[in-house]
């Protein structure tokens, strides 16, 4: 007995994930413009609803002057007091940008774009002391902080760009490490695990060559993250594949920071709803296939070599439209986008049936 649960620990199998949830940042957006969330037909505060559901976490995506307010320190803080009421961890995952940051895209945000190079060190460190300073203050601390997010190509262009003949590592190492440091302080006792957040999760040589870098340079990570989406980064054999090797490799926690799969389809040929326009054909695009695809997803997480997958994040599970109209995430949300209804798959990414 002994030995099949040695067995079991080295290859990870059952293992449990801490960080089950999605990025919700979108809902006070979302409550401010009429929308609202059920269960079995009965309007709930949403993180009651994943809470029941069986989900343990949240990330909240951190921007420093958005154009409309939302995903501010102001809305963040209030979210956090929500969140930790729902007895949910806490994921805070800094864009620094002004809006949304990722492989195509890390615009600086407006105040910072005339700082030179030590101004901008001082700008991000001291941004990230300050936001996770006034998180622990009230009682929120968190238990995961992002410096950047999707940095694949580096973040606060051009400074900290990255370029495939390696130019810009050691500026976006400053970066990066003045971003640690200032979180640190922000955090004192409260100690959060640091996630490096990369995409192409099913993509090996992109990872592998990041990851190299990142860490021969000095990188520190508690967590490597990475986004998988199934019509962008890859089969779902590659990113079990990857996720054995990054964890083999570099003996961290490995986290799927962001995923979705439709639960309607759509063929932009015939501009029809068509449940087949699926990047993975076994799964159909109905609620029940969705549910299906978070399924295999969860067994490829449990078993991560050495019990170093720690979780999965679905992206803007909670983006529905407000009655009557489209928009939000729509086709990819875990409520049903018209009615609010909670779909099979926010069981299912916990493990349920």
């Amino acid at each position: 007995m002994v030995g099949a649960v040695m067995a079991a620990i080295l290859l990870g199998k059952g293992a449990s994930m801490p960080f089950i949830g999605g990025d919700i940042s979108e809902i006070p957006e979302v409550e401010a413009s009429g929308g609202q969330f059920r269960a079995s037909g009965t309007t709930k505060d949403p993180l009651k609803i994943l809470k029941e559901s069986g989900w343990n976490a949240v990330r909240l995506r951190v921007w420093n002057e958005p154009k409309d307010g939302y995903c501010d320190m102001a809305h963040t803080l209030a979210m956090a007091k929500r969140i930790k009421a729902a007895g949910l961890k806490l994921m805070i995952d800094f864009h620094y940008s002004d809006s949304w940051a990722d492989p195509a895209k890390q615009n600086k945000p407006a105040a910072w774009a005339k700082l030179d190079f030590e101004q901008l060190k001082s700008a991000i460190r001291d941004f990230s002391k300050t936001t996770v300073q006034a998180l622990v203050a009230q009682g929120t601390p968190p238990d995961v902080v992002q410096p950047g997010n999707e940095v694949t190509n580096g973040m606060l262009w051009p400074d900290g760009q990255l370029h495939i003949n390696t130019d810009g590592w050691a500026k976006f190492m400053e970066l990066t490490k003045a971003a640690i440091a200032g979180i640190r302080e922000g955090a004192g006792a409260a100690k959060p695990k640091i996630m490096i957040h990369i995409d192409q999760g099913g993509n090996n040589s992109v990872s592998r060559y990041w990851f190299e870098n990142y860490f021969k340079r000095g990188g520190e990570a508690d967590i490597l993250g990475l986004s998988y989406y199934p019509f962008w980064h890859g089969t779902l054999d590659e990113l079990r594949a990857n996720l054995a090797f990054l964890a083999n490799t570099y003996r961290k926690d490995i986290l799927i920071a962001e995923t979705a799969y439709p639960h309607t389809g759509w063929n932009d040929q015939t501009h029809k709803v068509d449940e087949d326009a699926v990047p993975i054909p076994q799964f159909k695009a109905t609620p029940e296939g969705q549910a299906g695809y978070l399924r295999e997803l969860r067994k490829i997480g449990e078993n991560v070599p050495g019990n170093r997958g720690i979780g999965i994040l679905w992206w803007a599970p909670t983006w529905i439209a407000r009655p009557g109209h489209a928009g939000g995430w729509n086709r990819f949300t875990l409520f049903d986008p018209e009615s609010g209804e909670a779909l099979p798959g926010i069981r299912a990414l916990a493990g349920g049936g």
